[in-house]
Protein backbone atom coordinates (compact mmCIF):
# COMPACT_ATOMS: atom_id res chain seq x y z
CA UNK A 1 0.00 0.00 0.00
CA UNK A 2 1.48 3.53 -0.99
CA UNK A 3 1.61 6.30 1.42
CA UNK A 4 -1.08 8.98 1.13
CA UNK A 5 1.61 11.50 0.74
CA UNK A 6 4.52 10.94 -1.03
CA UNK A 7 7.67 13.14 -0.94
CA UNK A 8 9.68 13.50 -4.42
CA UNK A 9 12.77 15.04 -5.92
CA UNK A 10 12.45 16.17 -9.36
CA UNK A 11 16.02 16.01 -11.98
CA UNK A 12 14.42 17.22 -15.80
CA UNK A 13 14.90 18.94 -18.46
CA UNK A 14 13.24 22.02 -19.74
CA UNK A 15 12.38 20.30 -23.39
CA UNK A 16 11.42 16.64 -21.42
CA UNK A 17 7.78 15.69 -22.26
CA UNK A 18 7.71 15.32 -18.49
CA UNK A 19 6.68 17.86 -16.04
CA UNK A 20 5.97 18.25 -12.31
CA UNK A 21 2.76 19.69 -13.57
CA UNK A 22 1.49 15.38 -14.27
CA UNK A 23 1.80 14.72 -10.77
CA UNK A 24 -0.92 13.76 -8.74
CA UNK A 25 -1.96 15.61 -6.01
CA UNK A 26 -0.76 13.43 -3.42
CA UNK A 27 2.92 13.24 -4.56
CA UNK A 28 4.52 16.73 -3.43
CA UNK A 29 7.69 17.63 -5.19
CA UNK A 30 10.32 18.95 -2.46
CA UNK A 31 13.25 19.46 -4.40
CA UNK A 32 13.58 20.33 -8.32
CA UNK A 33 16.64 20.32 -10.46
CA UNK A 34 16.48 21.61 -13.79
CA UNK A 35 18.75 23.14 -16.01
CA UNK A 36 21.88 24.63 -14.76
CA UNK A 37 20.28 24.45 -11.02
CA UNK A 38 20.99 20.40 -12.06
CA UNK A 39 24.32 20.94 -10.16
CA UNK A 40 23.25 21.25 -6.83
CA UNK A 41 21.73 17.71 -7.15
CA UNK A 42 23.79 16.70 -3.92
CA UNK A 43 21.23 18.31 -1.58
CA UNK A 44 19.09 15.39 -2.42
CA UNK A 45 21.53 13.09 -0.33
CA UNK A 46 20.90 15.25 2.74
CA UNK A 47 17.26 15.57 3.00
CA UNK A 48 15.21 12.81 4.97
CA UNK A 49 12.36 13.52 4.01
CA UNK A 50 12.33 12.75 0.17
CA UNK A 51 10.85 9.15 -0.51
CA UNK A 52 11.20 9.58 -4.63
CA UNK A 53 13.70 10.43 -6.61
CA UNK A 54 11.98 10.55 -10.81
CA UNK A 55 14.48 10.98 -12.89
CA UNK A 56 13.51 12.61 -16.32
CA UNK A 57 17.02 13.51 -18.18
CA UNK A 58 19.00 11.68 -20.77
CA UNK A 59 20.96 8.93 -19.26
CA UNK A 60 23.83 9.74 -22.25
CA UNK A 61 25.29 12.53 -20.39
CA UNK A 62 27.95 11.86 -17.85
CA UNK A 63 26.11 14.19 -15.33
CA UNK A 64 23.54 12.18 -15.47
CA UNK A 65 25.31 9.20 -15.12
CA UNK A 66 27.28 10.16 -12.00
CA UNK A 67 23.68 11.06 -10.25
CA UNK A 68 22.42 7.95 -11.25
CA UNK A 69 25.34 6.27 -9.78
CA UNK A 70 25.72 8.45 -6.68
CA UNK A 71 21.71 8.14 -6.02
CA UNK A 72 21.69 4.23 -6.28
CA UNK A 73 25.09 3.91 -3.99
CA UNK A 74 23.01 5.92 -0.87
CA UNK A 75 20.13 3.72 -1.61
CA UNK A 76 17.88 6.50 -2.82
CA UNK A 77 15.03 5.04 -4.67
CA UNK A 78 14.67 6.10 -8.19
CA UNK A 79 12.59 5.90 -10.94
CA UNK A 80 13.53 6.71 -14.29
CA UNK A 81 10.92 8.56 -16.64
CA UNK A 82 12.46 8.35 -20.11
CA UNK A 83 15.12 5.34 -20.31
CA UNK A 84 17.51 6.00 -23.25
CA UNK A 85 20.64 4.49 -21.15
CA UNK A 86 23.06 2.17 -23.25
CA UNK A 87 23.24 -1.35 -22.05
CA UNK A 88 26.52 -1.40 -20.82
CA UNK A 89 25.49 1.57 -18.54
CA UNK A 90 22.51 -0.23 -17.65
CA UNK A 91 23.69 -3.14 -16.25
CA UNK A 92 26.48 -1.32 -14.76
CA UNK A 93 23.64 0.87 -12.41
CA UNK A 94 21.97 -2.70 -11.70
CA UNK A 95 24.81 -4.20 -10.39
CA UNK A 96 25.48 -1.06 -8.40
CA UNK A 97 21.94 -1.60 -7.15
CA UNK A 98 21.81 -5.12 -6.44
CA UNK A 99 25.29 -4.42 -4.40
CA UNK A 100 23.55 -1.40 -2.59
CA UNK A 101 20.12 -3.01 -2.02
CA UNK A 102 18.42 0.63 -3.39
CA UNK A 103 15.73 0.34 -5.54
CA UNK A 104 15.34 1.95 -9.06
CA UNK A 105 12.71 1.51 -11.91
CA UNK A 106 12.03 1.93 -15.53
CA UNK A 107 9.08 3.66 -16.74
CA UNK A 108 8.51 1.23 -19.81
CA UNK A 109 5.95 1.73 -22.89
CA UNK A 110 2.54 0.03 -22.77
CA UNK A 111 2.41 -3.48 -23.72
CA UNK A 112 0.21 -4.35 -26.85
CA UNK A 113 -2.92 -5.85 -26.88
CA UNK A 114 -2.37 -7.48 -29.87
CA UNK A 115 -2.31 -11.52 -29.84
CA UNK A 116 0.29 -11.95 -32.60
CA UNK A 117 0.80 -15.64 -33.26
CA UNK A 118 4.45 -17.04 -33.22
CA UNK A 119 5.69 -16.29 -37.03
CA UNK A 120 6.43 -13.49 -39.32
CA UNK A 121 5.90 -10.02 -38.02
CA UNK A 122 6.51 -6.96 -40.19
CA UNK A 123 7.22 -3.90 -37.96
CA UNK A 124 7.36 -0.43 -39.99
CA UNK A 125 8.95 2.10 -38.13
CA UNK A 126 8.76 5.83 -38.44
CA UNK A 127 12.50 7.87 -37.33
CA UNK A 128 13.16 11.37 -38.17
CA UNK A 129 16.96 10.77 -37.26
CA UNK A 130 19.13 8.20 -39.21
CA UNK A 131 21.79 8.07 -36.51
CA UNK A 132 22.16 4.71 -34.44
CA UNK A 133 21.42 5.67 -30.78
CA UNK A 134 17.82 7.22 -32.47
CA UNK A 135 17.29 3.77 -33.99
CA UNK A 136 18.89 1.76 -30.92
CA UNK A 137 15.73 3.93 -29.18
CA UNK A 138 13.30 3.52 -31.20
CA UNK A 139 13.82 -0.22 -31.45
CA UNK A 140 14.31 -0.68 -27.61
CA UNK A 141 10.80 0.69 -27.29
CA UNK A 142 9.30 -1.31 -29.95
CA UNK A 143 10.20 -4.08 -28.69
CA UNK A 144 9.40 -3.51 -24.62
CA UNK A 145 5.82 -3.30 -26.91
CA UNK A 146 6.23 -6.35 -28.21
CA UNK A 147 7.29 -8.26 -24.95
CA UNK A 148 3.98 -9.66 -23.66
CA UNK A 149 3.04 -10.79 -27.40
CA UNK A 150 6.54 -12.06 -28.54
CA UNK A 151 8.79 -12.39 -25.77
CA UNK A 152 12.97 -12.53 -25.17
CA UNK A 153 14.30 -11.55 -28.21
CA UNK A 154 17.33 -14.53 -28.84
CA UNK A 155 18.60 -13.58 -32.43
CA UNK A 156 19.43 -10.08 -34.24
CA UNK A 157 20.30 -10.04 -38.30
CA UNK A 158 20.56 -6.84 -39.54
CA UNK A 159 21.28 -5.65 -43.46
CA UNK A 160 21.98 -1.83 -44.49
CA UNK A 161 24.15 0.44 -45.65
CA UNK A 162 26.51 2.43 -42.90
CA UNK A 163 27.92 5.65 -43.03
CA UNK A 164 29.69 6.67 -40.22
CA UNK A 165 26.73 6.87 -37.45
CA UNK A 166 24.04 6.76 -39.90
CA UNK A 167 22.57 3.48 -40.89
CA UNK A 168 20.57 3.74 -44.56
CA UNK A 169 17.85 1.61 -45.47
CA UNK A 170 18.42 -0.13 -42.58
CA UNK A 171 16.61 -4.15 -42.07
CA UNK A 172 16.12 -5.94 -38.93
CA UNK A 173 15.30 -9.93 -38.54
CA UNK A 174 14.74 -10.43 -34.63
CA UNK A 175 14.13 -13.91 -34.02
CA UNK A 176 12.10 -14.51 -30.36
CA UNK A 177 12.86 -17.30 -27.92
CA UNK A 178 8.93 -18.74 -29.21
CA UNK A 179 9.74 -19.11 -32.54
CA UNK A 180 8.06 -15.92 -33.78
CA UNK A 181 10.24 -13.28 -36.41
CA UNK A 182 10.00 -9.60 -36.25
CA UNK A 183 10.87 -7.91 -39.68
CA UNK A 184 11.88 -4.39 -38.40
CA UNK A 185 12.39 -1.85 -40.59
CA UNK A 186 12.08 1.86 -41.35
CA UNK A 187 8.79 3.63 -43.51
CA UNK A 188 7.26 6.14 -44.75
CA UNK A 189 5.25 6.90 -42.25
CA UNK A 190 4.18 9.81 -39.26
CA UNK A 191 7.32 10.42 -37.21
CA UNK A 192 8.05 8.35 -34.16
CA UNK A 193 4.94 5.84 -34.63
CA UNK A 194 5.63 1.96 -36.00
CA UNK A 195 3.12 -0.27 -37.50
CA UNK A 196 3.14 -3.75 -36.24
CA UNK A 197 1.20 -5.98 -39.31
CA UNK A 198 0.68 -9.83 -39.32
CA UNK A 199 -1.31 -11.44 -41.82
CA UNK A 200 -4.74 -8.83 -41.08
CA UNK A 201 -3.63 -8.17 -37.75
CA UNK A 202 -2.33 -4.74 -37.49
CA UNK A 203 -1.25 -2.81 -34.54
CA UNK A 204 0.43 0.83 -34.00
CA UNK A 205 2.22 1.99 -31.49
CA UNK A 206 2.70 5.81 -31.01
CA UNK A 207 6.17 7.13 -29.07
CA UNK A 208 4.84 10.51 -29.14
CA UNK A 209 1.41 9.53 -27.60
CA UNK A 210 3.26 7.22 -24.83
CA UNK A 211 5.71 9.74 -24.12
CA UNK A 212 2.79 12.68 -23.48
CA UNK A 213 0.97 10.38 -21.13
CA UNK A 214 -0.52 11.44 -17.88
CA UNK A 215 2.53 10.54 -16.04
CA UNK A 216 0.20 10.26 -12.54
CA UNK A 217 -1.42 7.03 -13.87
CA UNK A 218 1.48 5.19 -14.75
CA UNK A 219 3.54 6.12 -11.37
CA UNK A 220 1.62 2.78 -9.48
CA UNK A 221 4.47 0.54 -11.26
CA UNK A 222 7.15 2.86 -10.29
CA UNK A 223 5.77 2.35 -6.57
CA UNK A 224 5.75 -1.63 -6.85
CA UNK A 225 8.11 -3.28 -4.49
CA UNK A 226 8.99 -5.38 -7.51
CA UNK A 227 9.15 -2.92 -9.53
CA UNK A 228 13.57 -2.91 -9.88
CA UNK A 229 12.46 -5.61 -12.50
CA UNK A 230 11.24 -2.84 -15.27
CA UNK A 231 15.30 -1.92 -15.43
CA UNK A 232 16.35 -5.40 -16.16
CA UNK A 233 14.06 -5.12 -19.18
CA UNK A 234 14.55 -2.22 -20.35
CA UNK A 235 18.50 -3.00 -20.47
CA UNK A 236 17.85 -6.43 -21.75
CA UNK A 237 16.20 -4.84 -24.54
CA UNK A 238 18.79 -2.04 -25.12
CA UNK A 239 20.83 -4.64 -25.93
CA UNK A 240 18.83 -6.72 -28.41
CA UNK A 241 19.06 -3.24 -30.10
CA UNK A 242 22.29 -2.38 -29.89
CA UNK A 243 23.42 -5.74 -31.71
CA UNK A 244 22.22 -4.47 -35.25
CA UNK A 245 25.73 -2.56 -35.26
CA UNK A 246 27.71 -5.63 -34.42
CA UNK A 247 25.55 -7.77 -37.13
CA UNK A 248 25.97 -5.27 -39.55
CA UNK A 249 29.75 -5.62 -39.11
CA UNK A 250 30.16 -8.73 -38.65
CA UNK A 251 27.63 -10.01 -41.22
CA UNK A 252 26.24 -12.19 -39.74
CA UNK A 253 23.09 -13.51 -37.20
CA UNK A 254 24.01 -12.12 -33.24
CA UNK A 255 22.86 -14.50 -30.90
CA UNK A 256 21.25 -12.65 -27.83
CA UNK A 257 22.55 -14.70 -24.31
CA UNK A 258 20.08 -14.73 -21.27
CA UNK A 259 20.76 -13.07 -18.49
CA UNK A 260 22.06 -9.88 -17.12
CA UNK A 261 25.25 -9.69 -16.06
CA UNK A 262 26.46 -9.31 -12.16
CA UNK A 263 29.41 -8.80 -10.10
CA UNK A 264 29.68 -12.35 -9.90
CA UNK A 265 30.14 -12.94 -13.44
CA UNK A 266 32.57 -9.96 -13.50
CA UNK A 267 34.73 -11.51 -10.89
CA UNK A 268 34.79 -14.72 -12.71
CA UNK A 269 35.73 -13.37 -15.94
CA UNK A 270 38.42 -11.19 -14.30
CA UNK A 271 39.64 -14.24 -12.46
CA UNK A 272 39.72 -16.65 -15.87
CA UNK A 273 41.90 -13.84 -17.52
CA UNK A 274 44.12 -13.36 -14.55
CA UNK A 275 44.89 -17.33 -14.52
CA UNK A 276 46.11 -17.94 -18.25
CA UNK A 277 48.01 -15.15 -17.69
CA UNK A 278 49.53 -16.11 -14.77
CA UNK A 279 49.65 -19.68 -16.25
CA UNK A 280 51.60 -18.44 -19.27
CA UNK A 281 53.72 -16.74 -17.21
CA UNK A 282 54.89 -19.87 -15.50
CA UNK A 283 55.20 -21.75 -17.99
CA UNK A 284 57.53 -18.90 -19.84
CA UNK A 285 59.96 -18.39 -17.34
CA UNK A 286 60.07 -22.02 -16.86
CA UNK A 287 61.43 -22.48 -20.33
CA UNK A 288 63.66 -19.59 -19.51
CA UNK A 289 65.25 -21.16 -16.77
CA UNK A 290 65.26 -24.51 -18.56
CA UNK A 291 67.62 -23.01 -20.98
CA UNK A 292 69.85 -21.42 -18.58
CA UNK A 293 69.78 -24.63 -16.64
CA UNK A 294 70.92 -26.83 -20.06
CA UNK A 295 73.52 -24.16 -20.66
CA UNK A 296 74.92 -24.71 -17.12
CA UNK A 297 74.73 -28.01 -16.96
CA UNK A 298 78.66 -29.26 -18.12
CA UNK A 299 80.02 -26.55 -15.64
CA UNK A 300 77.32 -28.24 -12.49
CA UNK A 301 78.41 -31.73 -13.91
CA UNK A 302 82.15 -30.80 -13.42
CA UNK A 303 81.47 -29.56 -10.06
CA UNK A 304 79.71 -32.40 -8.79
CA UNK A 305 82.47 -35.21 -10.03
CA UNK A 306 85.15 -32.55 -8.51
CA UNK A 307 83.02 -33.35 -5.54
CA UNK A 308 82.57 -36.93 -5.20
CA UNK A 309 86.47 -37.10 -6.26
CA UNK A 310 87.57 -35.39 -3.30
CA UNK A 311 85.49 -37.22 -1.05
CA UNK A 312 83.04 -34.50 -0.18
CA UNK A 313 78.94 -34.51 0.01
CA UNK A 314 77.25 -32.96 -1.68
CA UNK A 315 74.42 -30.81 -0.48
CA UNK A 316 71.65 -28.27 -1.39
CA UNK A 317 71.45 -25.14 1.16
CA UNK A 318 67.46 -25.20 2.15
CA UNK A 319 67.14 -21.48 0.12
CA UNK A 320 67.91 -23.05 -2.63
CA UNK A 321 65.02 -25.49 -2.58
CA UNK A 322 62.77 -22.79 -1.69
CA UNK A 323 63.79 -20.96 -4.55
CA UNK A 324 62.95 -24.04 -6.84
CA UNK A 325 59.70 -24.42 -5.81
CA UNK A 326 59.06 -20.59 -7.06
CA UNK A 327 56.00 -21.57 -9.57
CA UNK A 328 53.85 -22.42 -6.99
CA UNK A 329 53.94 -19.49 -5.22
CA UNK A 330 51.71 -17.56 -8.21
CA UNK A 331 49.67 -20.48 -8.23
CA UNK A 332 49.20 -20.43 -4.47
CA UNK A 333 48.31 -16.45 -4.57
CA UNK A 334 45.89 -16.54 -7.45
CA UNK A 335 44.25 -19.59 -5.45
CA UNK A 336 43.33 -17.59 -2.40
CA UNK A 337 42.34 -14.36 -4.20
CA UNK A 338 39.26 -17.07 -4.81
CA UNK A 339 38.03 -16.47 -1.63
CA UNK A 340 37.48 -12.80 -2.36
CA UNK A 341 34.33 -14.22 -4.32
CA UNK A 342 33.17 -14.61 -0.64
CA UNK A 343 32.69 -10.77 -0.11
CA UNK A 344 30.34 -10.13 -3.46
CA UNK A 345 27.18 -9.21 -1.92
CA UNK A 346 24.22 -11.09 -3.84
CA UNK A 347 20.24 -10.04 -3.90
CA UNK A 348 18.67 -12.41 -1.75
CA UNK A 349 14.97 -13.84 -3.61
CA UNK A 350 13.23 -12.40 -0.81
CA UNK A 351 14.95 -8.95 -2.02
CA UNK A 352 13.98 -9.40 -5.08
CA UNK A 353 10.36 -9.80 -4.64
CA UNK A 354 9.41 -7.66 -1.49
Amino acid sequence: MHPLKLNVAWIGESDSPYTPSLLPDRISVVQRFEGDHCSQWESILADPTIDLVLFARSQQADLSQTILRTLVQNQIPVAILSPDADSLFAYELEMIRVDAGSKLAALLPPETNSDFSPTTLHGHASIADSGTNAIYNHLTHDLLFLRSALGTPHYVFAMGGRLDNDIQNITVNIEFENGAILNWGRADRPLNSTQFVQNTQSDIFDQTEFDQRDLGDQLEILLDADSSASWVEYASMREASELISLSLKKGRRIEIFDGNPTEGDSFKGVMSTAGCFILLLVLFVIAIFAVIDIAQMPETRDGHITLLESGNPITESPKSTWIRLWPVYPLLLFLTFQFLRLVIRTESKAGQSG
